[in-house]
């Protein structure tokens, strides 16, 4: 129960924006990898989360 506190208490410190940012970097790191693990397939560029929302918002 301690420890459900706290992680709520330490979300809670966490912006919107930040959680956000976080889990958008989170996923390009995993699809990095995957895209790593098959040398047939042609990797992406990673998008950076600030052209990510600014191509979002157009």
């Amino acid at each position: 129960m301690t420890l459900v506190l706290a992680a709520v208490m330490l979300l809670a410190g966490c912006s919107s924006e930040s959680l956000q940012r976080t889990g958008y970097n989170t996923l390009q790191n995993i699809e990095q990898q995957r895209c790593g693990n098959d040398p047939g397939e042609q990797c992406a560029e990673p998008q950076s989360y600030d052209d990510y929302q600014r191509q979002r918002k157009q």
